[in-house]
């Protein structure tokens, strides 16, 4: 190899390891609950206890579902009505639209967004029965992470496809004979990279796909941004010619009568020969010029996607605008192979499974790829405390990624054994029995900083779990899987079936899992080999610099300040007129804006004097962990107001000083750490 082509391969290696270990942790969490997303009708449809009739789902009474919606109190004229029809849940979303008619405004118990039951038309609220297949669904794209989840997970889809293409180019002469070796009885790195690179290869294709078509799904931002510039900021025309299935239509004047929606939809099915509808849309509802839109997919073996659009006019019954399946249009044809390249909705529950399969392979390859990573730094070369520093990461992965099995596990048994009629409560419930319980169980397997025993016991806990899901679910509703496949009822008994076939497969693997040897040096040797590395560093280091609590004191002040500048960047506003006056303002201030002055400019102060004063490690952690989530808070922060603010730069300058500022308070604080390793007392 020329040193040129050392060059490229060394380039490319730190590309894919860094890449990889960077979004590890997220990348586990999306393709392990991409996996139950796959199913997350289904889940919710056994959850519900129901059965499934999903043929008479489909022939939907549009005029008995919108008279259940004006039931409710719902002033439909002037709205856009979008309607996604039911699938194994058997519920019919509907979201409104604000009416054009601007006297027309929503209540304040209503919301614009909610299901109506397929067969009894009765409307519920979105979270009215909140399933836990909705909250892994969402967990998916970091959806409960407010304005930038969706993003956070276009970035990591977005290095995930940088990890793949290193790593295609760093393996690519060898690709076909490391993928056919595996040699389970050398030394535990060697398994673990043969491992990584077989099911790697295996799951390539899959996961090259997903990688792409998540950038194209969570991103699509950073395309229409541009685009925008394009059509000179006329969003109307830009998303018409985009998504034409979004185009609006100007308010006309009430109609006398509407009649009957229901004989559109039977048109379409015999216009086009195996049409699926998948979406509908009601413009200008109660207008003259109301129209009634249906957007599918039709079925054949003809292409892959082939997807038709119609358009009639209520008033005359007429068809005005139509897409052929068999017509092709570029834009559209991209996004919609997107679609069902990355949902998988296109093959059945074949694909699902397939795809199931393959997001757990990607699990795996994920979890040796950093075992890989941590193997190859257990060196002597290797300092104490960057040893050190590299098994807290493992444990915190480990710990992480090992824990979500057997904590989606007991959420699924909670969701189950929760009374179905609860109202948005049943949300919080579910929160809790996830990501409360999920933390207390990380940070357990994380302070026994011992990867095996993680692995073991989270392991047998999901296996045990994971049987119990289809016992509880049959002793609850009498749903017993073998039931439900004697009933054809395939959609609830696929929901117990994943469980019985995870729990087998985390059973063999824990027969087959063989205790490692204990890591040299031990964690307590290694402490005293970081407490002597230290002591050497600090005795090199000028007298002036063997502190860092001056330091750390002055940046805490610094933050204090800043984050009062930043209440105050308003007042540049009132030189120019701008009112700063809250909507209902009564001159008194909330008690929770007092509580954010107190925690957030209060606590910096506070925190300044106490470092002058105290060098516990008590505080060293309650400081540091404070600092951290005083970082995330500016980061946050910069990220929204660039996102909704961009013209307002006297705030995006004093955010981007305070994130500046946190970088160098962590750093400091990290400084400070090895003072009070060798000196705990002052």
């Amino acid at each position: 190899m020329t040193d040129s082509g050392k060059r490229n391969y060394h380039v490319f290696f730190h590309l894919h390891t860094v890449s990889g270990i960077v979004i590890s942790t997220a990348l586990f969490i999306i393709f392990f609950c991409g996996a139950f997303a796959l199913i997350k009708d289904e889940i919710t449809a056994w959850e519900k206890g129901k059965r499934v009739f999903q043929e008479e789902a489909l022939n939907i009474d549009y005029d008995r579902a919108i008279d259940s919606i004006k039931v409710a109190d719902y002033d439909l004229y002037g709205r856009d009505l979008r309607i996604l029809v039911p699938d194994a849940k058997q519920e019919i979303y509907f979201q409104l639209s604000e009416s054009q008619d601007s006297t027309i405004t929503f209540k304040d118990d209503q919301v614009y967004y909610f299901y109506v039951d397929a067969h009894e038309y009765t409307l519920s609220a979105y979270y009215a029965f909140y399933s836990i297949g909705e909250l892994i669904y969402r967990l998916h794209f970091f959806s409960q992470i407010p304005y930038v989840g969706i993003y956070l997970a276009g970035f990591v889809a977005f290095f995930f496809l940088l990890a793949i293409v290193s790593g295609v180019i760093i393996h690519w002469k060898k690709i076909v004979s490391n993928f056919y070796l595996f040699r389970p009885l050398a030394k535990v790195k060697t398994v673990w990279t043969d491992a990584h690179t077989a099911l790697g290869v295996i799951g390539l294709p899959f996961q090259f796909v997903f990688a792409l078509t998540s950038c194209f799904l969570c991103m699509s931002i950073f395309v229409l941004a541009p685009a925008n510039l394009m059509y000179k900021g006329n969003q109307s025309q830009m998303m018409e010619e985009v998504r034409p299935m979004m185009k609006a239509y100007t308010l006309g004047n009430p109609a006398q009568s509407i009649g009957s929606l229901n004989g559109f939809m039977e048109e379409v099915q015999n216009r086009w020969e195996g049409f699926r509808p998948v979406q509908v849309y009601i413009r200008n509802y109660g207008a003259d010029n109301m129209i009634f839109q249906v957007d599918g997919m039709v079925m054949n073996q003809k292409k892959f996607v082939a997807h038709g659009r119609a358009v009639y006019d209520v008033a005359s019954r007429e068809l005005i605008a139509q897409k052929l399946p068999d017509e092709w249009n570029y834009l559209e044809g991209v996004e919609t192979v997107v679609r069902a390249l990355h949902f998988g909705d296109w093959g059945g529950y074949t694909l699902k499974i397939v795809y199931f399969i393959l997001a757990l392979i990607t699990c795996f390859v994920i979890i040796s790829g950093v075992l890989i990573w941590l193997t190859a730094r257990e060196k002597k070369s290797i300092s104490p405390s960057q040893r050190l520093f590299n098994r807290k990461v493992g444990h915190v992965f480990i710990a992480i990624c090992m824990s979500i099995y057997p904590v989606t596990a007991f959420a699924m048994i909670v969701a189950r054994l929760i009374p179905r009629e609860m109202d948005a409560s049943r949300q919080s419930i579910l929160y809790l029995a996830f990501f409360v319980i999920g933390l207390f169980v990380v940070l357990f397997f994380r302070f026994k900083r011992n990867n095996h025993f993680t692995t073991r016991y989270s392991l047998l806990a999901g296996a045990v779990l994971g049987l119990l899901i289809p016992l509880v679910n049959g002793m609850v509703s009498g749903n017993w899987f073998w039931t439900m496949l004697a009933e054809n009822q395939i959609e609830i008994a696929l929901v117990d079936m994943v469980w019985i076939s995870l729990s087998a497969t985390a059973l063999f693997t824990l027969s087959k899992l063989k205790k490692p040897e204990p890591l040299v040096p031990s964690h307590e040797e290694l402490l005293a080999m970081q407490k002597e590395e230290f002591i050497n560093e600090l005795t090199a280091l000028p007298k002036t610099e063997k502190t860092m609590k001056y330091k750390i004191a002055i940046l805490w002040l610094a933050s204090a300040i800043g984050f009062i500048l930043h209440g105050m960047y308003g007042l540049y506003g009132v030189y120019y007129h701008e009112s700063l006056m809250m909507e209902d303002a009564t001159g008194e201030v909330p008690l929770a804006h007092h509580l954010w002055r107190v925690g957030l400019e209060g606590m910096a102060f506070l925190l300044s004097v106490l470092c002058l004063e105290l060098r516990a490690r008590w505080f060293y952690w309650t400081a540091f962990t404070w600092a951290i989530l005083h970082g995330l808070f500016n980061v946050y922060h910069l990220a929204t107001a660039l996102m909704y603010e961009p013209s307002n730069l006297s705030e995006i300058l004093a955010l981007a000083v305070m994130v500046v500022i946190s970088v160098f308070l962590i750093k400091a604080f990290r400084e400070w750490n090895k003072e009070l390793i060798v000196n705990p007392e002052e």
